[in-house]
């Protein structure tokens, strides 16, 4: 499915998505909050602004306070207009502070749903691993100044794979959604330099489970448990059996997976003005 930069004739009600990433350190998490900024609240803004009229920005998920993301997806409907989508997009842009960008737009079927349409979602958590803090990644990496054994971290990550119940692993009573996670990806990686990263995804996520995972895998590193401890942790469905909830600058929301049916975001190539798709193309 190409983009399409044409939307909305009639009394069409149009699905659009969209792709985009934000700096989260002076952001107060993605979900629309009284009084603060937040990325839903600056996204609903720029859009109802654009369009001149009232829209409702759906994200693919939560994301905390501090926490960045590189591939956050969303969805808003647009009423009775035309809409060019090179030129939504740049204006989006313009209007959005320089913390949040978007990165693509696309018209979807009106069965596309940013949130309940995800298959997986894919996260990296960042830490920087050396002596001394550093002056260029300190928003982007959890500082950790004692050595850390990479080898052990990697071993306890390898329980985490598969379907379990990651209870231990949530830090909020108010999360009444089934804790019962498959993750289909878990891995530490030693990029050299001090920087580490650890790769996580799977189906669904309780609130702040990479962050604690996290945190006990540095405890882990720091040769203050064993590895085996978090498969205890996850076999116990005990919040005490876990680590501590480690900060959120280090969390990056990478990407989101959606079903191939919806073709989202195929190409990240930049929007040319000749690509020129309608309603049609979606219907298809």
């Amino acid at each position: 499915m190409p983009f399409l930069l044409y939307c909305g004739r009639g009394d069409a009600i149009v699905r659009v998505a969209l792709l985009f990433e934000y700096h989260g350190k002076k952001l107060h998490g993605s979900q629309y909050q009284l009084g603060v900024r937040t990325v839903q609240d600056e996204l609903e803004k720029a859009v109802s602004a654009f369009l001149r009229e009232p829209a409702r920005v759906i994200l693919s998920g939560r994301t905390d306070s501090g926490v960045h993301a590189q591939g956050q997806v969303a969805h808003f409907d647009c009423s009775d207009q035309e809409l060019d989508l090179w030129r939504f997009a740049w204006a989006l842009n313009g209007i959005l502070n320089a913390d949040i960008a978007v990165k693509g737009v696309q018209i979807v079927p009106a069965t596309f749903h940013a949130r309940h349409s995800a298959l997986s979602r894919l996260y990296v958590y960042r830490i920087l691993n050396r002596s001394q803090r550093s002056a260029l990644i300190a928003d982007t990496h959890h500082f950790v100044s004692y050595s850390l054994d990479c080898k052990r971290m990697q071993k306890a990550a390898q329980y985490l794979v598969g379907t379990h119940d990651f209870a231990s692993f949530k830090s909020s009573s108010t999360d009444q959604g089934t804790s019962v996670c498959n993750v289909h990806r878990a891995e530490l990686l030693n990029l050299g330099e001090g920087q580490l990263e650890f790769w996580i995804e799977a189906n669904h996520f309780v609130y702040n489970m990479v962050r604690i995972i996290v945190g006990t895998l540095i405890e882990i590193g720091l040769g203050e448990r064993a590895p085996e401890s978090l498969q205890t942790a996850l076999q116990g469905c005990d919040r005490n059996l876990a680590g501590p909830t480690s900060p959120a600058r280090g969390l990056t929301l990478v990407s989101v997976t959606y079903p191939d049916e919806f073709q989202l975001f195929p190409t990240l190539a930049p929007f040319r003005q000749s690509e020129v798709g309608t309603l049609e193309d979606v219907k298809g």
